[in-house]
């Protein structure tokens, strides 16, 4: 089919992304794998390969052409072919997800079978729909893991980017692990400010220190540079490292209101 003949008209469209290995290939071996087209010529699935073709200075590319006319099989058609050439980035992945939930009506685990994964794995991916555009940016150019925007995710959007920028400015890409130490650290300071905000809350740290352990905790701003903000920070890692037992939990929740109250004290 000429390439002026189709169309990218999905409401999903694929991230196109750095395409120099896919159009060396095209320029010495041409498209080898079909696209997925309607009759009308609307793509269905293929759209990396027909950015490369065009790049590559083809006219015409080989095509399959599949008369569907449901919106929703066109989309399950493009993701599965996807998928199954693992062409999609996360957050095409994701947009795919989203769309097959929100605009027709699939449910997860619909979406899950589809892709033969399992519910959690679709929860992962709508997770990124919620980052930052900084974030995503950094995930769509492979500066950071799907790993790594996962972390991100349960933090405030500007602590979002302050854990980016950290995370970008080291002088060696950080390991999955190195990258949630530093989330963790940026969610306990912030509960620690929440704390020192809120003294009266019970021996056992209240709620400011119970969000470090639920996975949609908001963190605020960053804790001054002190003595008891290290030690806090120390702490909450070990806490969310190796917490064993409740008696150990409220002996740290203790130490923790101390901390906070130094913080509280200084910054008066």
């Amino acid at each position: 089919m000429p390439i002026d003949a189709i169309r990218v008209v999905s409401n999903v469209r694929e991230e196109v992304g750095d395409l120099r290995a896919l159009v060396a290939s095209v320029q010495q071996h041409g498209v080898i794998e079909p696209l997925i087209v309607k009759p009308d010529g609307e793509l269905i699935a293929g759209q990396r390969r027909l950015a490369a073709a065009k790049i590559a200075g083809l006219t015409h590319v080989p095509v399959r052409v599949c008369d569907v006319r449901d919106p929703r099989v066109a989309l399950e058609i493009g993701l599965i072919e996807n998928v199954q050439r693992r062409d999609l980035d996360p957050l095409s992945r994701a947009r795919a997800y989203h769309a097959l939930i929100h605009e027709h009506g699939a449910a997860v685990e619909e979406v899950a079978r589809l892709v033969g994964q399992g519910g959690a794995h679709v929860y992962q991916h709508l997770q990124l729909l919620d980052l930052h555009p900084d974030v995503q940016a950094a995930l769509r150019a492979e500066k950071i893991s799907f790993a790594d925007a996962r972390e991100l995710a349960p933090l405030a959007p500007e602590d979002q980017v302050a854990v980016l920028d950290e995370v970008l400015s080291l002088p060696k890409r950080p390991t999955s692990r190195q990258v949630k130490q530093i989330v963790h650290a940026r969610r306990a300071l912030a509960a620690a400010r929440r704390q020192a905000a809120n003294p009266a809350a019970d021996d056992d740290g209240g709620d400011a220190y119970g969000d470090l352990f639920a996975h949609d905790a908001n963190a605020g701003e960053p804790a001054p540079s002190l003595d008891a903000a290290s030690e806090l920070n120390a702490v909450v890692a070990e806490m969310l490292a190796a917490a064993q037992g409740e008696d150990q939990l409220r002996a740290w929740a203790r130490r923790l209101n101390r901390i906070a109250a130094a913080l509280g004290a200084e910054e008066k």
